[in-house]
C-alpha cells in the first residue's frame, strides 16, 4: 500500500482524503491545529438568539458545484440568503447614497470595465496572459480606480468599488492588482448594484454551521487517520520517490517518510517550514515567500432586535447589507434567514484596518477580552452616524475573528499583489516530483473560495491516483 501524507486537515486537506479514500488509497493526515477545518470555523454557543456566526468561510455560491455535491453527500441542509431586490445602503461622505443616484455612474464604469475585459481575456497567469493583462496587472487596484472612475476616490462610486475590492480580496486595493478588480466587478451588472463580495443571489450557508461539513468528512474517514497538534517544520527529498516530514508534536519530535505528500498549509505558513532540501523549483519558492494574504477581520454585535430594519432617517426598504467608507467598511446581517430573535451584525474590514486588531487571541468575545470590547465599542459609535439609536439595541455581547493573528493561518485567504498574476499566478498548485500542493491559494477560478480548497484537494488527489 502507498505511503501518502496530508499536511493540513482543513478543507482541502479533508477532501484530498476522502478522493482517495475512494480510489481505494488510505492516507495520513497532519493538523498543526488541536481541531480540524481550518478556516471553516463556525459559532453556535455565543448568542443568546441561537445564532450560527462564521469565524472564516462562510458563503457557498450556486456555482460552487464541489461543495453543493459534498453537501448532498453527506446529507447536510442549506440556509438560502436570497434577499430580494432590495437595495443596499450606501454610506459615503457622512450621507447616505440610494442605489438609482449611482447608475449613470456606474455604468460608465461597467463600459470600461467590459472594454478592458475584452483586451484582458478571460484568464491570466505566469503561463497565459495578453500584453493587456500584463499591463493592468502591473497597476494596482488603486490606480485603476483613480485612472478609470470620474473623481476616483473623491466620488461615491471611487469609494465604493475601493471598499468592495478591499473587501473581496482582503487586501488594500494600493497592494492589488487591478486584475482583481477588474475580474470581479466586469462580468456583474453594475448598474443594478451586484457590486459586493458579500452574498450575491442564490448564495447559501450550511444550515446549523458550515463546520457540520469538515466534520462529516472526519467522521467518514479511518479512525485514527487525523493526527491533530503535528506541526510540520521541515521537509526534505529523500531521492525521486521518497519525502521525509519532520514534525513538533506533544510526545516530541517525530519524523514521517512517505512517497507522496499533499500541503494544503497557507504558504503564510508554508513560509516558516524548513523546505531548503525540498528541490522546489525557484518560481515555486517565490509564490511560496511572496503570494499575497489579505487580512480581512469580522466582528459581530448582537442586539435585541434587527433596529437596521426600524424606520429611520436611512434608505426603506433594504437588505441588511451596508458599504460605507467609515471604518467599519461592509456590515450585513448574519441573523438574516435564521429564523431567530433579535439581530446580529457583522462589521467585516479588511486591508490595514481588518490587520489592526491586534488583538492577543485570534477569536474571542467581549465577556473575555477588553480588545473586543473597544472595538465594539467603536463599532458602535461609528453605527450610530448610520442607524441614530441603535446603542440601546446592543446586548452587550460581542465576538471577533482575527484570522491575521491565528498562527496558524496568518491571514484570510490568498490575493494576487500588484505584478503576480503574471509572475507566478497558477503556478501556486503545480506539483514539484512527489511533492503536490492543494487549498484556495492554488484555485484560478475560486481564490479565496471554500469551493476553491475542495476543488484543489480533489486535483491533488487525482494527481496521486494517476501515479499508481
Amino acid at each position: 500500500m502507498p505511503r501518502i501524507a496530508i499536511v493540513g486537515a482543513g478543507i482541502a486537506g479533508l477532501v484530498a482524503a476522502l478522493t482517495l479514500q475512494d480510489a481505494g488509497l488510505t492516507c495520513s493526515l497532519y493538523e498543526a491545529s488541536d481541531r480540524i477545518g481550518g478556516r471553516i470555523r463556525s459559532d453556535t454557543s455565543t448568542w443568546r438568539s441561537g445564532a450560527v456566526s462564521e469565524g472564516c468561510g462562510e458563503f457557498i455560491d450556486a456555482d460552487h458545484e464541489m461543495m453543493h455535491s459534498l453537501i448532498r453527500r453527506f446529507g447536510l441542509s442549506t440556509l438560502s440568503l436570497e434577499r430580494g431586490r432590495a437595495p443596499r445602503i450606501f454610506y459615503f461622505f457622512n450621507r447616505y447614497y440610494r442605489e438609482d443616484e449611482l447608475i449613470e455612474p456606474l455604468q460608465a464604469v461597467a463600459a470600461v470595465l467590459q472594454e478592458q475585459l475584452q483586451e484582458i481575456g478571460p484568464v491570466t497567469t505566469y503561463q497565459q496572459h495578453t500584453d493587456a493583462g500584463w499591463r493592468f496587472d502591473h497597476l494596482s487596484a488603486y490606480e485603476w480606480i483613480e485612472r478609470f472612475v470620474e473623481g476616483g476616490h473623491r466620488s461615491p462610486v471611487g469609494r465604493l468599488l475601493d471598499i468592495m475590492c478591499s473587501g473581496y480580496y482582503g487586501l488594500d486595493t494600493s497592494e492589488q492588482s487591478s486584475l482583481n478588480l477588474i475580474y470581479m466587478f466586469a462580468p456583474r451588472d453594475l448598474a443594478r448594484g451586484s457590486t459586493s463580495g458579500a452574498p450575491q443571489r442564490e448564495s447559501c450557508r450550511i444550515r446549523g454551521g458550515n463546520e457540520q461539513l469538515p466534520r462529516a468528512i472526519a467522521r467518514s474517514l479511518p479512525e485514527g487517520s487525523i493526527h491533530l497538534r503535528h506541526r510540520l517544520v521541515a521537509i526534505e527529498r529523500c531521492g525521486r520517490h521518497e519525502v521525509a516530514l519532520r514534525f513538533v508534536t506533544p510526545g516530541g519530535p517525530l519524523e514521517v517518510r512517505c512517497e507522496h505528500v499533499i500541503l494544503t498549509l497557507p504558504f503564510t505558513i508554508l513560509r516558516q517550514v524548513d523546505y531548503r532540501r525540498a528541490d522546489f523549483s525557484p518560481l515555486k519558492q517565490r509564490a511560496i515567500e511572496e503570494l499575497g494574504y489579505g487580512t480581512v477581520s469580522k466582528l459581530f454585535l448582537e442586539f435585541d432586535q434587527p433596529y437596521w430594519y426600524s424606520a429611520g432617517p436611512w434608505p426603506l426598504p433594504h437588505n441588511g447589507f451596508i458599504v460605507t467608507d467609515l471604518d467599519i467598511q461592509t456590515l450585513w446581517d448574519v441573523a438574516y434567514g435564521q429564523g431567530v430573535s433579535g439581530g446580529l451584525l457583522l462589521s467585516y474590514t479588511s486591508g490595514s484596518r481588518g490587520a489592526a486588531f491586534g488583538a492577543p487571541t485570534s477569536y474571542g468575545t467581549a465577556a473575555e477580552s477588553e480588545v473586543v470590547r473597544r472595538a465594539a465599542a467603536s463599532c458602535l459609535q461609528q453605527l450610530e452616524g448610520i442607524f441614530p439609536g441603535i446603542s440601546a439595541h446592543y446586548t452587550g455581547q460581542a465576538a471577533l475573528s482575527y484570522s491575521t493573528g491565528d498562527p496558524h493561518l496568518l491571514g484570510s485567504y490568498s490575493c494576487w499583489r500588484t505584478g503576480q498574476y503574471t509572475l507566478f499566478g497558477g503556478y501556486e498548485g503545480a506539483r514539484e516530483g512527489p511533492i503536490h500542493f492543494a487549498g484556495e491559494h492554488c484555485s484560478v477560478a475560486f481564490q479565496g473560495d471554500m469551493e476553491g480548497a475542495a476543488r484543489e484537494g480533489v486535483r491533488a488527489a487525482q494527481e496521486i491516483i494517476e501515479d499508481y
